[in-house]
């Protein structure tokens, strides 16, 4: 069985469960064929959602095929048994999450409010639990072997979403659950057609109709293993769905939104702006914040994008940065402080003289001041 939204419904899908109306009335009796009528019904009573029976491989494979170009005929469903079978795939991917839990550069980037010794101890023992589950080790090497990209994005979003959740004070069972939904949330791409993820440009209408059956692909795979939580498989499905009701593949809104799916998003996003794509340069860190303030309230709750942002850190410590009034700065101090105000050091005045006693400038009561982006060393 696997939830499918309404929009993504076709002739001839089974439903795997009944459908009741807003008043209890069953609709459609389970085991029901849809029809184009049954389809616009649903789409008429603003169904959001339905339970549908999951089909046969075959049946599967034309389903994520279907509306291809001609020019994209060439791509071919990987061989999950085959992946799922390289030894030394699961190895490198077990040793690279044993390595980002001992190095995790992020970081850097990131102003934890409590001991930073204590949550990597605790983030290496989530890791370490995933990779020591067999069935969970293969898909990492499914996903490193389908897009090492892919692979590194989904252990910058687990780190992102454990540092959120060690903030909101989760206990280890709910910071397990959350680290799992995250790590494997777009497991459902390593199941769309070959290579589909290193497009180097921009997808068209119809690829990306394919692309966000990722999401519906991940619950799937997630949702018939055991060592995967509900919670957790949630995240694969729900994770782009956005708090005005924007999102997919239900277009759910807000309250509806569980929470780890919530949190799993916002990290998703975070890192995918400030990390380089198949078809893009990364975004700049300013740029990154500067598209969360403005979906506050629109893709992602603006409580949880200011509780997020109070924890992210733009110009870490020893960063060299150029100020709005032309001097140029490292930056010393950033605890505990808002959002491109540090404190810095400057280094060269205005005119491009050299300091000759460097000295401190709080940006928090200059308020005049602001940092303009990175200098040149």
């Amino acid at each position: 069985m696997r939830i499918v939204g309404i929009s993504e419904l076709e002739i001839g899908d089974v439903l795997a469960r009944p459908v009741q109306g807003n008043n209890g009335i069953v609709m459609l009796e389970a085991g029901t064929k849809l029809t184009e009528q049954y389809i616009h019904r649903l789409r008429a009573l603003k169904i959001k959602f339905v339970h549908l029976t999951v089909p046969s491989a075959t049946a599967g494979s034309e389903r994520v095929l279907k509306g291809r170009s001609s020019e994209e005929n060439t791509w071919i469903r990987p061989d999950i048994d085959k992946l799922k079978n390289d030894e030394y795939a699961r190895r490198e991917a077990v040793k690279l999450v044993a390595e980002f839990a001992d190095r995790s550069l992020m970081l850097e980037r990131i102003a934890l409010p409590f001991p930073e010794g204590n949550f990597r101890e605790r983030f290496r023992d989530i890791l370490l639990e995933i990779t020591s589950q067999p069935a969970l080790a293969e898909e990492l090497g499914v996903l490193m072997l389908t897009d090492r990209m892919l692979f590194e994005h989904a252990l910058n979003v687990t780190l992102c979403s454990s540092v959120i959740g060690t903030a909101q004070k989760f206990d280890s069972a709910k910071l397990y659950e959350l680290s799992v939904g995250a790590m494997f949330c777009d497991i459902g791409m390593t199941r769309l057609p070959t290579d589909f993820t290193k497009v180097n440009r921009e997808l068209k209408e119809n690829e990306l109709t394919v692309l966000r059956q990722h999401t519906n692909e991940g619950y799937r795979v997630l949702k018939g293993m055991k060592e995967i939580p509900l919670a957790s498989a949630q995240c694969a499905l729900l994770h782009h769905e956005r708090y005005s009701g924007s999102g997919y593949p239900m277009g759910v809104t807000n309250a509806n939104i569980p929470e780890f799916a919530q949190i799993v998003g916002l990290s998703d996003v975070y890192n995918a702006l400030g990390s380089p794509r198949h078809h893009r340069n990364a975004y700049g860190p300013s740029e990154a914040i500067e598209y969360l303030f403005a979906s506050g309230n629109y893709d992602f709750e603006w409580d949880l994008i200011k509780s997020f942002l109070n924890l992210v850190v733009i110009y870490p410590v020893s960063t060299l940065v150029k100020l709005s009034n032309g001097q140029t700065a490292s930056v010393m101090e950033t605890a505990s402080r808002p959002l491109q105000r540090p404190i810095v050091q400057v280094l060269r005045e205005a005119d491009d003289s050299v300091a000759i006693v460097p000295y401190l400038l709080d940006l928090q009561r200059h308020t005049n001041i602001v940092i303009v982006g990175k200098a040149d060393k």
